[in-house]
């Protein structure tokens, strides 16, 4: 079985939950935890969505509230958006960097993560 590692502030902010909440999501490249299965929201009334680039590239994403073994860079970008209203930046495992989706959002406390199903796991 993998080693999973897991970041300090999301350690802390787990370590009070319940062991129903401790289902974890990883990353499918380096096994870093980045999430919990209880984090998973609907939006636009589904948990996924199949969504295609401007360049033709489908991605299967699972929604998120949180995330937060990602770390999220790039500029806040409203064009070609999948979700109305909300802009995009990339959203990466901040283990070893590999993308895993994309960090939403309307405003500061409007937000999710569009993370690629085949590139995370859950236990």
């Amino acid at each position: 079985m993998a080693t999973h590692t897991i970041d300090p502030v999301l350690e802390d902010k787990t370590a009070d939950s319940t062991a129903a909440d401790k289902n974890f999501i990883y990353c499918a490249v380096c096994s870093s935890v980045i999430g919990r299965v209880s984090d998973k929201t609907s939006i636009n009334g589904s948990h996924e969505h199949v969504c295609t680039n401007p360049h033709g590239i489908t991605f299967h994403l699972g929604c998120w509230s949180q995330a937060l073994g990602c770390t999220i860079s790039g500029q806040r970008m409203a064009a070609d958006t999948w979700f109305a209203g909300f802009r995009w930046r990339l959203a990466s495992c901040a283990e070893c960097r590999n993308h895993l989706g994309w960090y939403f959002d309307r405003d500061e406390n409007t937000y999710f993560y569009g993370l690629i199903l085949n590139r995370i796991q859950q236990e």
